[in-house]
């Protein structure tokens, strides 16, 4: 009997090896258990047809992985439309379809039916190694070139199969199924296709711009509290990419700057409102009775700030903010003061200095009353120094998900994790935008394609340029901010959408040079004509042009905005 490893006991995983019969499964099921064709157990090859019934076989050191040997999908006793329920799919963790030439209509049939009963699935070729023997009797024989082109060509039969006719349907399934839908994508995308039935372009297009709205009027209300004086104004100017001397920016001075709380809307981002509370503990606002002067309930979180040591009504502010069930945050501000006044010593050490602020800020709210404080240490000057990363980062984990967005895309670029997040946030939603670019072409009117993409492109691009800080007045303002030229800023960009006012006809000619969805564009054009099977081939293709568009275009912008930002720090 085979002892399981310990902490294995229990926990079972069913591996569905599946694909056309003669493709390898049972060899692919031997090899995974690391057995011969012809030991003892192991799952039956041979030139004939062998799997004839669903067979499970155990790994032969951990008896709970599971290797489950299916039957051909297609045959006549499992025909494609039923296969999945005569194998029994609810017992299966996951599946890998098998190929051992092209992956061809069943097994994209078959990932449709997975996909819809919410299981996961890979493709496997197999049989590589007769390919690349028979390349080696070929003179300019290259291995790595071999293997590439296999998978290119597998990509490509897949793609032509199952983007040209599942895709549009599988991506408006996911869009109507999400739990995620917080700006209503769902109820939209059902009105655009309501337009886009009644032949209505003009309607399309309006839709496609409220979705788009939907998404940027989630408002984020940060409150920047503490003690007068403490750099309040200048950090909430600093969040919005402004100088204190810019226009339209939050007043500052040595006097009393705050006498009420304003809202200050991020230039880019009006939906994220910087509060600049008055200081706590005036005349005008007692601690007391503060958060209720100023409205606690509006404000999504509390940061407050301190220029010096966090003091008592510091701390009941805090406690009575928890007490309302809000989030705080402490930041020790004018960092930037205190190294370069120890800078003078001897024996400076910025790390040092560092690490005996933030101590003695800790020291000083525990002795105060607050148990697990965090602090954060922050030049509004120099936001990419100290902590301020830190603190994004916390914010970025205590938020709601749909406010998450809202305060990413309006955080400047301070390093090159913030760019990358952007990105990721900007790529998670190319997929609702492909499928809007599908519903545009679901019938075969003259020019509605084009409006409806058009409209979808344009805006969602602006957006990326925004989100990255690349549009002329961010840029200008980030000059302003760092003394970088704005014209060194611009030598640094390559995409043609950077520093540029986004118009249809600019965007058309940057699509012109993306050779890679040329094909994709001439080919929508041929098929959306063609009666009958035109329409959902024509979806797949605009969907998958717009997915890919999208994609390249978000690429080249990452790749400015991190060289504007290494240019600021040179």
């Amino acid at each position: 009997m085979i002892k399981e490893p310990l902490g294995m006991n229990g926990i079972t995983l069913n591996i569905a090896i599946t694909g056309e019969t003669g493709s390898g499964k049972s060899t692919f099921v031997n090899a995974f258990r690391g057995v011969s064709d012809d030991d003892e157990g192991a799952a039956p090859t041979g030139v004939t047809e062998c799997t004839m019934e669903v067979k499970e076989y155990f790994h032969p050191n951990y008896p709970n992985v599971k290797f489950w040997d299916l039957p051909g999908v297609g045959t006549p006793n499992f025909p494609s439309d039923t296969y999945l329920e005569r194998v029994g799919f609810e017992k299966f963790d996951f599946f890998i379809i098998i190929s051992a030439v092209r992956f061809k209509e069943n097994d994209v049939k078959l990932v449709q039916e997975i996909q819809r009963m919410k299981k996961k699935f890979y493709f496997v070729f197999s049989k590589t190694d007769d390919v690349i023997n028979a390349g080696r009797k070929k003179r300019d024989f290259s291995e790595e070139e071999t293997l590439t082109k296999i998978r290119d060509d597998c990509v490509q039969d897949l793609c032509d199969l199952y983007l040209s006719k599942f895709c549009p349907l599988l991506l408006f399934q996911t869009l109507h199924t999400s739990t995620d839908d917080q700006f209503g994508f769902a109820s939209v995308t059902e009105e655009i296709n309501e337009a886009v039935l009644k032949n209505d372009q003009p309607a399309a297009a309006a839709k496609i711009n409220e979705l788009m709205v939907k998404e940027k009027n989630i408002t984020l209300n940060i409150a920047i509290t503490g003690e007068s004086g403490a750099g309040k104004s200048t950090f909430v100017n600093a969040l919005r990419g402004l100088c204190d001397d810019d226009e339209g920016a939050a007043p500052t001075g040595v006097t009393e700057s705050s006498m009420d709380p304003k809202p200050h809307f991020h230039p880019d981002y009006p939906n994220v409102i910087l509060w600049d509370l008055p200081g706590i503990g005036t005349l005008k606002y007692p601690a007391d009775s503060y958060l209720r002067y100023v409205g606690f309930e509006k404000y999504d979180f509390f940061i407050i700030i301190a220029a010096a040591r966090f003091k008592e009504n510091d701390v009941k502010l805090a406690q009575e903010i928890q007490r309302m069930k809000k989030k705080f945050y402490f930041v020790r501000s004018k960092i930037d003061n205190d190294i370069n006044a120890e800078r003078r010593k001897r024996d400076f050490s910025a790390e040092r200095t560092l690490t005996e602020i933030r101590d003695d800020c800790v020291k000083g709210l525990r002795g105060l009353g607050i148990e697990s404080p965090q602090v954060f240490l922050v030049s509004s000057f120099e936001l990419h120094l100290y902590h301020f990363s830190l603190l994004h980062e916390t914010l970025d984990r205590d938020l709601p998900a749909h406010k998450r967005d809202a305060l990413l895309c309006a955080t400047p670029n301070i390093n090159p994790e913030i760019i990358r997040k952007k990105k990721q946030a900007l790529k998670s939603k190319i997929k609702y935008w492909a499928t809007l670019s599908a519903a545009g072409a679901a019938v075969p009117v003259p020019g509605l394609s084009n409006v409806v993409d058009d409209v979808l492109l344009v805006g969602v691009v602006t957006d990326y340029v925004h989100a990255f800080g690349l549009d002329i007045p961010s840029l200008k303002r980030l000059s302003a901010r760092t003394g970088v030229p704005y014209a060194d800023l611009c030598a640094v960009i390559i995409s043609p959408l950077a520093a540029a006012n986004i118009t249809t006809e600019l965007l058309l000619k940057v699509i012109a040079q993306l050779e890679s969805v040329a094909a994709l564009i001439a080919a929508e054009k041929v098929f959306r004509w063609i009666p009958f099977i035109g329409i959902p081939i024509a979806m797949g293709l605009s969907s998958t042009k717009t997915y890919k568009i999208l994609n390249l275009i978000l690429d080249k912008l990452t790749e400015d905005a991190q060289r504007v930002f290494k240019k600021v720090l040179v």
